[in-house]
């Protein structure tokens, strides 16, 4: 992180949580004092007892660990506070100066992930936001996001495994199948969706890439084999391929 993306990350926080001095016209502002309380006591770990009482306190409390902060550290908090407080105008500020700043990170369900192609983006997505019928599916993305975003370190072969698990809970539900193996639902998804057999084929082919004795979901695969790289592939792999039957079975009920 570069002291530019730094800047323009604490100007989106100090727009919209941090208001100008001349907004307070009182040394005790019972909003702001409420902020502090959400950081200090849910971000920090703190007692209520050390919060800095007034804005000039605070905000000079708060501008100093943010400036002090690890990279990873500073993302974390901005995440915290678009969760915290909810206010979409807030992460499209944040999302305008990481794409100003080159940053090869982007907000995606309120966290920072390392994918900044927008098909991509829209892709993981769309599969983070089924409807109730691939809930599952779609519990399964979100965690593989989670995971594959943790900061300073990702857990790269469980957001792979939730990834996988995403696949399979869809063909399940797509097949009628709610016990069924990916390889399993698998074989029988051609008679519920048009799919082509090679398309079918790779994901099994995945499917056994995850699950086989060097696999992801074996235990004495090292960590340190799986990298960024593969668990950015698998997540926007899977979410593609998720859409896909989703998409394609809406079609074969409205026929």
């Amino acid at each position: 992180m570069n002291e530019e993306l730094r800047n323009g990350l604490w100007q989106a926080c100090n727009e919209y949580h941090f208001r100008d001095e001349n907004d307070h016209r009182f040394q005790y502002d019972v909003q702001f004092q409420n902020l502090l309380a959400t950081v200090y006591v849910d971000f920090f770990k703190k007692t209520s007892d050390v919060i800095p009482y007034g804005y000039e306190a605070g905000i000079k409390s708060i501008r100093k660990w943010f400036f002090g902060a690890e990279w990873w550290n500073v993302y974390n908090f901005v995440e915290f506070l678009i969760s915290a407080f909810d206010t979409p105008p807030f992460a499209e500020r944040v999302s305008f100066f990481l794409e100003r700043e080159k940053s090869g990170y982007r907000i995606l369900q309120n966290q920072f992930v390392a994918i900044t192609d927008k098909i991509e983006l829209s892709s993981i997505s769309d599969a983070a936001t089924l409807g109730s019928k691939f809930s599952a599916a779609r519990e399964h993305i979100q965690s593989a996001i989670t995971l594959f975003s943790k900061k300073p370190q990702p857990d790269y072969r469980n957001s792979i495994k939730e990834s996988i698990c995403a696949v399979e809970s869809t063909a399940r539900v797509v097949t009628g199948t709610p016990k069924a193996t990916l390889g399993d639902a698998l074989k029988s998804i051609s008679s519920k969706i048009a799919i082509h057999p090679s398309l079918r084929e790779g994901m099994n082919k995945i499917y056994g890439y995850t699950s086989d004795e060097g696999g992801i979901r074996h235990a004495l695969l090292e960590e340190s084999n799986i990298d960024e790289a593969e668990a950015k592939f698998m997540i926007v792999a899977c979410s593609a391929f998720v859409n896909f039957c989703v998409q394609r079975s809406t079609y074969h009920l409205m026929k």
